[in-house]
C-alpha cells in the first residue's frame, strides 16, 4: 500500500512538473521573435489548377480564389450553374505545350505556350477588355542560346518556380533528348546575352525509351524529396515514371544531372512499344492523405489509371499492381468511375472510335473538396483518325478510405479528321481561371493543325455557397522560410533537419478587405490531418485570442467567431502541449448571406520551434533521426 501511495505521489509530482514547465514555457515565449516566418500569402505565381495553393493551403472546400480590386483574395465560392465547352479559333496555331498563369495579376488566366518550331509565347487573356475569351501575343522569343540556335518544342514541358526567386521558370524535354531550362520564362529575352544568362540547353539520355515521342503532358512539378525545391515527376513513352531531382547548386543546369533521375515505377499499361507515342500524367493528392498520387495513361492505349502514393519508411512508394482504373484498357469505365443515368452527357468513352489521351489535368472544378480530372484526346495514335474528345471525370463521392469515385461526363464528343471540323486533335491543355469567377476552367488546343481550341468554362451565378468555406494549410514546417547553410532562402524546413525544428508555438496573422461581410474562425490541428475530406471544423480547437483574457486566470481564451470587415489585422496564437512536426491551420469563412462573404486578403504564419522529443516512462530523450 505504501509503495502504491509513493508511486501516486511520484506521478503527481511529475505531472505538476510537466505543467509547471509548460506554463513556464508559455510565459517565456517572446511573441515578437518567432524562429521562422512564412512569406505573406497569397503568392502571385500559384498553381492555377490548385488555386488554394496561393494561400499555402493543400485543401479547400467551398473556397475560391479571385482578384478583386487588385487583391488576390480567398472568398466563399459562387454557386455553380453549368459546365459547358465552347469552341474558339486561331490563337494556338503551331502550339505544342501550354501552361496557365495570371502574369498580369488581373484574375484572368493567361497562357505560356511553346511552339513546335521552338518559340516561347506569352499570350494575354483578352476577356477583361473584349468580354470574350481570346489570347493575344505579348512576348515571344526563340528557345536557344549561343550553343543552340534553337531546339524543337515538341515533347513535354512543365512550368513552376524552380529556383525559389518568386518567378516562373520552364523546363522542356523534347523528342530529340534535348532539355532546356528557362529562368524567368515570362520576361522577354531579346539578346543572345539574355539567352545565355537565362536559357540552358543540353542532351539527356537514359535509354532509347526515356523520351516522349509525341506531344503530351508528361510532366508535373512537386517537391518530392521535401528539400524546399520543386522537382519533376516524368513519365516516358515506355511507361516508366521518374523522379527528376532539382539540384539548386547547379543553377540553370539544375535538372541536367542524369544520375539524379530516379525510377519510381514502371507499368506497361501506360507504355507503348511503338516508335512514337507518349505517356501522359498529372499529380495530386486525390485521397487526402498528404501523399501525392499519380493519374496516368498513354496515347496508344485507352486506359486512365490512378497510382496511389504511400509513405513507406519516410519514402513515397507506388505499386502498379494496386493501381485502380478510371478507364480500362478496353475503353470501358473502371471501378472508380460510373455513368449517371440522370445526366444526358454522362457516358462511357468505350463507344468512341478511339480514346487516346494527350492531356490529363487534375483540379477541383466546383470547389467541393473532391478532385476532378480532365482528359483531352489525340486523333492519330489508335488508328481511327478520331479525336478531339474532352471528358471530365467528376469527383462525386469517396469510399471509406478517402479514395474518390467519379462520374464520367462527355463535354466534347470529338470527330474524325476526314470531317474537317477542327479541333479534332488536342496537343496542349491547361487549367486556369479564364473568367475570374474563382472557379478553375480548362482550355485544350489543336496546335499542329487548325490552332483552334475548346474552352471548358464553369458558369457561376454571383451568389455565395451558404456552407462555411474551409482553407486547410500545408504543414506549417512546409510553409515557413528557411535559410540553408549557403545562405539561400527556401520555403519549408528540409526534411533532413526537421528533427531539430518541431513546432511548439504558433501565431497566425490574417487581414481582410472591405469587400464583403461575414465571420471567420482560425482553428488548428496539432498533427497532420490524414483525411481532410471529412473535416468538421468544430472537431478542431480554436486558436487563442491574445486580446481575450480570462480575468480569474489571466490566460488567453479561445477566439470567438470574428466579424468581417475590421480595420488592420488579427493575430491568433496557440502553444502546443508537445512539439509537433506537422501542425496545420484551418481558416473557416462564414458568409453573412448568399450576397456577401468575407474576403481574406493575407495570411502570415509564424512558428517557434524546439528539437524533437519523445517521452518514455516519464523521461524525455532527444531523437537522433527523423
Amino acid at each position: 500500500m505504501r509503495k502504491f501511495v509513493v508511486n501516486v505521489c511520484l506521478l503527481t509530482f511529475l505531472l505538476l512538473l510537466v505543467l509547471k514547465v509548460y506554463a513556464s514555457d508559455s510565459m517565456n515565449i517572446d511573441w515578437s521573435k518567432p524562429n521562422f516566418v512564412s512569406s505573406t500569402f497569397p503568392i502571385s505565381n500559384y498553381d492555377q489548377s490548385k488555386p488554394e495553393s496561393a494561400f499555402g493551403a493543400v485543401y479547400a472546400r467551398n473556397i475560391s480564389v479571385r482578384v478583386i480590386g487588385n487583391n488576390v483574395v480567398a472568398v466563399n465560392a459562387y454557386k455553380i450553374q453549368t459546365v459547358q465547352a465552347d469552341p474558339g479559333a486561331g490563337p494556338f496555331r503551331d502550339v505544342s505545350q501550354t501552361h496557365a498563369v495570371d502574369f498580369d495579376r488581373n484574375g484572368y488566366s493567361d497562357i505560356v505556350a511553346v511552339t513546335y518550331g521552338g518559340k516561347l509565347f506569352v499570350k494575354r487573356n483578352a476577356m477583361p477588355n473584349t468580354g470574350t475569351l481570346d489570347f493575344q501575343d505579348v512576348t515571344s522569343y526563340v528557345i536557344g542560346n549561343s550553343s543552340y540556335s534553337y531546339i524543337h518544342g515538341d515533347g513535354t514541358m512543365v512550368v513552376d518556380d524552380f529556383n525559389n526567386d518568386g518567378k516562373l521558370d520552364l523546363f522542356l524535354y523534347n523528342e530529340k533528348y534535348q532539355a532546356a531550362f528557362i529562368n524567368d520564362v515570362i520576361t522577354p529575352k531579346p539578346t543572345i546575352q539574355d539567352k545565355d544568362k537565362n536559357i540552358a540547353i543540353t542532351k539527356i539520355n537514359k535509354g532509347s525509351k526515356f523520351l516522349t515521342n509525341w506531344t503530351v503532358s508528361a510532366m508535373a512539378s512537386y517537391d518530392f524529396d521535401k528539400d524546399g525545391y520543386k522537382d519533376i515527376i516524368y513519365a516516358d513513352m515506355s511507361g516508366r515514371v521518374w523522379f527528376w531531382k532539382n539540384d539548386p547548386t547547379r543553377g540553370n543546369s539544375r535538372f541536367f544531372d542524369a544520375s539524379k533521375i530516379t525510377l519510381l515505377f514502371s507499368d506497361p499499361d501506360i507504355g507503348t512499344t511503338a516508335s512514337k507515342g507518349g505517356a501522359v500524367l498529372d499529380i495530386g493528392d486525390l485521397n487526402g492523405d498528404g501523399v501525392p498520387d499519380i493519374v496516368a495513361g498513354n496515347t496508344d492505349k485507352r486506359g486512365i489509371f490512378i497510382y496511389y502514393g504511400k509513405l513507406v519508411n519516410n519514402e513515397i512508394k507506388y505499386t502498379p499492381a494496386k493501381k485502380v482504373a478510371i478507364v480500362k484498357l478496353d475503353g470501358d469505365l473502371g471501378t472508380e468511375a460510373s455513368v449517371d443515368g440522370t445526366i444526358p452527357n454522362s457516358k462511357s468513352p468505350k463507344y468512341l472510335p478511339s480514346f487516346a489521351p494527350t492531356i490529363i489535368k487534375i483540379t477541383d472544378l466546383d470547389r467541393d473538396g473532391k478532385p476532378d480530372i480532365f482528359v483531352g484526346t489525340d486523333a492519330w495514335r489508335q488508328g481511327a483518325n478520331f479525336g478531339g474528345s474532352i471528358y471530365l471525370f467528376k469527383g462525386t463521392s469517396r469510399d471509406t478510405t478517402g479514395k474518390p469515385k467519379f462520374t464520367s461526363l462527355e463535354l466534347v464528343k470529338g470527330s474524325y479528321s476526314s470531317e474537317n471540323k477542327p479541333p479534332y486533335d488536342f496537343d496542349a491543355g491547361a487549367i486556369g481561371d479564364l473568367d475570374n469567377d474563382g472557379i478553375p476552367d480548362f482550355v485544350a488546343a489543336d496546335g499542329n493543325h487548325s490552332g483552334n481550341f475548346y474552352k471548358v468554362i464553369t458558369k457561376t451565378v454571383q451568389q455565395y455557397v451558404s456552407e462555411p468555406g474551409i482553407l486547410l494549410s500545408d504543414y506549417l514546417t512546409n510553409l515557413v522560410n528557411f535559410k540553408l547553410p549557403d545562405g539561400t532562402m527556401t520555403r519549408g524546413i528540409p526534411r533532413s533537419v526537421l528533427q531539430y525544428y518541431f513546432v511548439y508555438a504558433i501565431e497566425v496573422e490574417v487581414s481582410f478587405t472591405n469587400d464583403g461581410s461575414g465571420k471567420f474562425e482560425i482553428r488548428y490541428s496539432k498533427g497532420a490531418i490524414r483525411d481532410p475530406t471529412i473535416i468538421d471544423p468544430k472537431n478542431f480547437p480554436l486558436m487563442l485570442d491574445p486580446n481575450k483574457i480570462d480575468p480569474s486566470t489571466n490566460q488567453w481564451l479561445p477566439m470567438d467567431p470574428k466579424p468581417v470587415p475590421f480595420n488592420g489585422s488579427f493575430k491568433a496564437r496557440v502553444i502546443l502541449s508537445t512539439p509537433s512536426p506537422d501542425p496545420q491551420i484551418l481558416i473557416v469563412l462564414y458568409p453573412d448571406n448568399q450576397n456577401t462573404a468575407p474576403h481574406l486578403k493575407s495570411v502570415v504564419y509564424r512558428i517557434w520551434t524546439k528539437p524533437a522529443t519523445v517521452e518514455i516512462k516519464g523521461f524525455r530523450w532527444l531523437k537522433s533521426a527523423w
